[in-house]
């Protein structure tokens, strides 16, 4: 093996900013980087120097008052019951004629991102997915069809096996949850989407599901997670309808490959695919792949909240993975770049996360910003407002990784919140909103799929 010495001291890392003299010495905290042999020699390194493994999340979580939440009574489920509750029909339907008006506009002008090949962009790019099933297609042979043993292997040789496989299929990073029934058993959803069938563990040897029931059998007791990218390129068109969600699409195909993957290992993998099974951003959490931050979104490492995360239920024994402190949750009480962003003040200004709810849209029991998700929607309403995670798309630290500089940033504010301020201004004067000129998406090359597939490589 080749010996690389890289060692860096805390005032070449600081002068590299231009951080240098009194900012120096309140950046004292900064660690030195270490060499880079005695890093490889301590195993393979799953996240970047700065991103600190922790026993609790930085989002603090009063486990014995929290309960399980249903996915129908988020805002996606219930908004119904929700929307009457801050704008009336007549409101509702002034916004909707307003926003036709404007963007009947837009095409008549052929506006940047309002264009007949915006529009067919717009229409295709997240098509094409499978429809998934709880227990996934079922048609890979099982390891007795194929007359072979089914796979054994330790904790830590599963890990990095579905790493692999995964990071093929086409998930960025992933991580692992054990389920303990006093503390993360809760994350998983009570009902799913629409509380039309209810998650139930039960001592059973194969799932099964009815059409008010989906069975875990309760030897199911780790939490795969996955994030996978949405691209930059199109989070960055918004407000206009550019701004495709490609995560939906592309972790539908994932989720059926990785459950015939499983299949023949001779393992389980279960879902309810989208936005059910569990809490999403929390199991993310939990396994240390980002923070919560002021969107109440999950900020990852590799790149900021521009992400889709999505979970499997598994009885192959996994590692029981801890969360990260990586800086953010700090940096967003003093940033509120996405509170700007949001015309209608969906995000909170609160300097701290609090403890009390707002709305029945929010499950309690964790100390965060809640979000108005009512304004949130509210605001999708209107014209030039925000086609979706317009706060996501700003966010300080949505943006390309391989930039070095915002390695440096990264680093240096999660371990230095003194200098939160000045990058949030610096971001202000170089990047402005985050935002791009939609005519320059057509002459702007882009990465394959939209994504950069090298991110994690050095931290996988």
């Amino acid at each position: 093996m080749k010996t690389y010495h890289t060692t860096v001291t805390r005032r070449d890392f600081m002068k590299a900013l231009g951080l240098t003299g009194a900012g120096l010495t309140a950046a004292a905290t900064v660690p030195s980087f270490v060499d880079l042999d005695d890093a490889i020699s301590q195993g393979a390194v799953k996240r970047p120097w700065w991103a600190r493994t922790v026993e609790t999340p930085t989002t603090e979580v009063d486990w014995p008052n929290m309960k399980k939440f249903s996915e129908g009574n988020t805002m996606r489920g219930s908004a119904a019951k929700y929307m009457p509750t801050y704008i009336d029909q007549a409101e509702t339907e002034r916004r909707a004629a307003l926003k036709k008006e404007v963007e009947d506009g837009y095409k008549a002008d052929k506006k940047a991102g309002y264009t007949v090949r915006d529009y067919a962009f717009s229409g295709s790019a997240g098509q094409g997915a499978v429809s998934n099933s709880f227990m996934g297609p079922m048609k890979a042979k099982t390891p007795q069809q194929l007359g072979v043993a089914p796979w054994e292997g330790t904790k830590e040789e599963n890990a990095a096996m579905l790493r692999t496989v995964l990071r093929f299929f086409g998930a960025m990073s992933v991580g692992f949850t054990e389920l303990h029934e006093d503390t993360t058993m809760k994350l998983m959803y009570e009902k799913g989407p629409g509380n039309k069938q209810e998650y139930i563990f039960a001592d059973v040897d194969e799932p099964s599901e009815t059409a008010t029931e989906q069975i875990f059998p309760r030897k199911c007791r780790w939490v795969v997670t996955i994030v996978n990218q949405e691209s930059q390129e199109l989070w960055k068109r918004n407000p206009t309808p550019l701004q495709v969600q490609i995560r939906y699409s592309r972790a539908q195909n994932i989720q059926e490959q990785f459950q015939e993957f499983m299949r023949s290992l001779g393992y389980l993998a279960l879902s309810e695919g989208g936005n059910g099974t569990g809490i999403a951003p929390a199991f993310g959490v939990m396994s240390g792949l980002g923070e919560m931050g002021r969107m109440n979104r999950m900020i990852t490492t590799e790149y900021g909240p521009t992400v889709g995360i999505f979970r499997y239920v598994t009885d192959m024994p996994l590692p029981d993975e801890k969360p990260i402190d990586a800086g953010f949750l700090r940096f967003c009480k003093t940033c509120m770049k996405c509170a700007d962003a949001c015309g209608e003040g969906a995000i909170s200004f609160e300097k701290e996360p609090y403890w009390e709810v707002v709305g029945g849209w929010n499950n309690p029991g964790h100390r965060a910003w809640f979000e108005d998700s009512r304004k949130c929607r509210a605001y999708k309403m209107l014209p030039d407002s925000c086609n979706a995670g317009k706060c996501l798309s700003v966010c300080t630290f949505t943006k390309y990784e391989k930039a070095g500089v915002h390695g440096l940033v990264k680093a240096v504010s999660s371990t230095t919140p003194v200098f939160n301020g000045f990058f949030r201004n610096m971001d202000d004067i170089f990047y402005h909103d985050g935002l791009k000129d939609p005519a320059t998406f057509w002459e702007t090359p882009v990465p394959v799929y939209g994504i950069d597939g090298s991110i994690g490589l050095n931290t996988q």
